[in-house]
């Protein structure tokens, strides 16, 4: 009889077999834990006017089998990921209008690179979303920038900004020292860096009593000991094994091997602790001087404005070969002004 109607105190419809109370006065039906909880009818204010309870009209159970809620989410999903366009070559959702992925620079479209795939499955922002900020610039820029290897480096990037001690770790960084950074553009830090290890070589060598000028002294006397200045083969490796033994005896061998292995161990860990800093501002100068740049220039549009960080971004095979003979240049340099101050000091 009272089979899906609601109780008129908690609301629920009865079932089949629940036990039903019925006040006296106006018909209004509950369950009997409902009535045995308030003792009293809901509508017991409006007895006085001789109120009678009037059942609304009976609910409809709706099957649930009619209801595919499971299909219905699932039919939403992949209308919304139809509407939404993914790179080729790294996955990542494409802005309306681009043409080129902000993360990897694919162009969209290319048979060639869209067969390789190169950076299939991988998160460009380390597990981040587009929106977060470092440091005060947005880590959907900061990608741009970083590009290769940028899900690794840009969630060490964020927890280097927020530490009151800006030291990390690269093993990259560690291995190769002042190389990387060129590698990753960072020119001007590369730089410092192969300055301070220069100066950091005199430095050492002259407290360790100048081995290396008494290296290059003693080659040189056994190499007039020998007659003839174009030495045969034989000749040659009795010179050098002549050369490595006193060198070895005299203990100038084990103090040059000092000098470099520390001015190594030094220049390499402190390029490995402060890479990440570094790098975080190398980003955001780059930044910087692109806005700068879009002012100067008039209005860019943001896809403009994004390939040209792309352009700015990423590595350079260039800044190794650079790095390297910027440090030969800059060490011959530096050996030419100590050896000229030396002489004038004399």
């Amino acid at each position: 009889m009272y089979e899906n109607k609601r109780c008129e105190y908690c609301g629920e419809l009865f079932a089949k077999n629940d036990d039903v109370v019925v006040c006296p006065d106006c018909g209004a039906p509950y369950h009997r834990s409902c009535w045995q909880a308030h003792g009293v009818c809901a509508h017991e204010a409006e007895h006085a006017q001789e109120y009678r309870f009037s059942s609304p009209e009976p609910v409809e159970s709706v099957p649930l089998e009619t209801e595919d809620f499971v299909g219905k989410i699932r039919k939403e999903i992949l209308e919304s990921k139809q509407e939404k366009r993914y790179c080729e070559s790294c996955g990542a959702e494409l802005l309306e209008g681009d043409d080129y992925c902000v993360y990897c620079a694919h162009r969209q479209g290319d048979p060639i690179r869209s067969a390789k795939r190169r950076h299939a499955g991988k998160d460009p922002l380390g597990g981040m979303a587009p929106d977060v900020v470092i440091d005060g610039e947005k880590i959907s820029d900061l990608v741009l920038v970083v590009r290769n290897n940028a899900g690794n480096i840009l969630p060490k990037l964020k927890r280097i900004s927020e530490k009151k001690i800006k030291l990390g770790w690269s093993w990259p960084a560690f291995f190769f020292g002042y190389l990387y950074l060129f590698f990753r553009k960072l020119y001007k830090y590369g730089l410092i860096v192969i300055l301070a290890e220069i100066m950091l070589f005199n430095v050492l060598n002259v407290a360790m009593g100048d081995p290396v000028s008494k290296t290059l002294t003693t080659a040189s006397e056994i190499y007039a000991s020998f007659e003839t200045e174009s030495l045969s083969e034989t000749e040659y490796l009795k010179l050098m094994e002549q050369t490595n033994e006193r060198l070895y005896q005299s203990g100038l061998a084990y103090r040059v091997y000092a000098v470099a292995g520390i001015t190594l161990a030094v220049t390499n860990i402190s390029c490995a602790l402060l890479f990440h800093y570094l790098y975080l501002r190398h980003c955001k100068d780059t930044i910087k001087r692109m806005r700068k740049s879009a002012e100067i220039l008039g209005e860019m549009s943001q896809a403009e404005f994004r390939l040209n960080l792309l352009a700015r971004g990423g590595v350079s095979i260039f800044g190794l070969v650079f790095g390297y003979m910027a440090n030969f240049m800059l060490a011959q340099i530096v050996s030419y002004l100590i050896e000229m101050f030396s002489q004038i000091g004399r």
